[in-house]
Formats: structure tokens, sequence, C-alpha cells
């Protein structure tokens, strides 16, 4: 199972090369947006924000955002499965799979495992990178950091595992079939998760021009930033649940992975 974890980061050898940029840039410029924010020019344009109709609150989240931003991309550019499979396809690693001696179990728990060694990477280097930038400002602390950093991560992984699962599903050659069902199944589930605050804002504030309160914009970023728990909890869930049920499948498909 180890030879097929090394051989999955093989082919995201491509995707640690560009972490690698990614991260170097996010370091500057992370760096010096919050050094600006503190004594150039954002802490200016912040100042005229506080002068016309924004609150304190308001510029404190903005400034969060772009941080958000930052911490985001370097886990966002680690780890994305369909590449594996891209690259599995193009070898035809699917036509010798089932026959090697290593039960299909392992096999399929091999690609799930690559999954959290790359992201664990991306979470490690983005806390180090996180301690850093809370040292040099308070639009976060390193609590509001670490919350942003694992929910990021967690929602990856569980847009990672997706993919895992509907690449089993729909087989190779059909990978961005896969990412897109992906994508569309979050977008389902995060609407019916909060079903009741999109349709007050697409009744209530879309057609009716009400007016939007501070809370409910910025209530997604104080989730992100104070309960990534939660996400976390529903990645391993999901994580769990894409397992068995690619095993499942691939099982009935007679182990081709």
């Amino acid at each position: 199972m180890k030879g097929l974890i090394l051989k999955d980061l093989m082919c995201l050898r491509k995707q640690l090369t560009n972490f690698c940029f990614v991260m170097a840039g996010v370091l500057i410029a992370s760096i010096m947006y919050v050094l600006s924010a503190r004594f150039g020019n954002m802490a200016k344009v912040g100042q005229e924000m506080l002068n016309g109709n924004a609150t304190q609150v308001d510029v404190r989240n903005i400034g969060s955002m772009v941080l958000v931003m930052f911490m985001l991309l370097p886990i966002a550019s680690v780890g994305d499965m369909l590449y594996v499979f891209l690259a599995d396809g193009k070898a035809g690693f699917g036509k010798v799979s089932a026959t090697f001696p290593v039960p299909l179990k392992k096999r399929m728990l091999a690609r799930f495992l690559t999954i959290y060694a790359m992201f664990g990477i991306g979470v490690a280097v983005d806390l180090l990178v996180a301690f850093l930038l809370s040292l040099l400002t308070d639009i976060l602390n390193f609590r509001e950091f670490f919350g942003i950093i694992i929910s990021g991560a967690s929602v990856m992984s569980i847009y990672s595992a997706l993919v895992i699962l509907f690449c089993v599903v729909f087989g190779y050659g059909k990978e961005q079939y896969a990412q897109c069902a992906a994508l569309f199944t979050m977008m389902v589930a995060a609407v019916l998760a909060n079903f009741d605050k999109v349709k007050y804002f697409v009744v209530e504030i879309m057609l009716h021009d009400k007016k939007m309160e501070s809370t409910d914009l910025w209530a997604p970023l104080d989730f992100v930033r104070e309960k990534g728990y939660v996400l976390f909890l529903i990645a391993a869930a999901v994580s769990v649940l894409a397992y068995f049920l690619s095993y499942r499948i691939a099982d009935r498909k007679r182990g081709v992975v």
C-alpha cells in the first residue's frame, strides 16, 4: 500500500511543485499586505472607509477576507485527486491494478490516504505562515487563522473524496464529469443545508430589494473563522462514506481502480 501511495504522490508531483511556488508567493504577498494594512496605503484606505459609512467591523472583516484568500490558495493548489486518475488512465494502470497482490480495500484506502498526506503538508506549512502573520497583524489572531485553515482543508478534502468516488463511478476517461459531479454535489448540499438563508437572500434581498444586514453579510466569514471544526467533522464523515461507497462500486467492477 505504501508503494501505491508513493505512486499517487508522484502523479501529484506537479501540484507539489506548484505548491512551493504558491507558498512562496503567498508568504511574500501576505506579509506585504499586513504591513501595508498596519503602516501603509491599506491603513489609509481603512481610515477612509471609517470616515465614510463603513464600521470598524466592516474594515476588519474586509481585511480578514483578503487573508482568507491567502490562506486558502496553498491548500487549493496542493491536492486535486483528479490528476491521479488522469495519469493512471494515460498509463493504462486500471488494466493491471486488479491483478496486484494488494486487496481492493487497501488499494482504495491508499487513494484516500493520499488526500490526507497532501493536505497535511499544506496545513502544516500554512500554519507556519499563519503564526508569522499573527505576530504582524491584529486583523486575525492565530486561533482564527487556524479555523480558516482547517475550514479550507476540510472543504478541499470533501471535494477530493467526492472526486475519487465519482471517478470510480464513471471510470477512466470521464474524469472531467467526475469533477463536475463533485462540485455540483457540494453546491446542492450547501444550498440544502442553508436553505432558509438562501431563500431569504433570494426572496427578500434580490426580489424585494431588502437591505442586507451586516450580520448576514459577514456570517459565512464568521462561520469559517470560528467553526472550522464543524466542516472538519463533515469532511471526516464524507471521506468515510465516500471510501465505503467507492470500495463497493469498485468491487462490483471486479476491482478495477
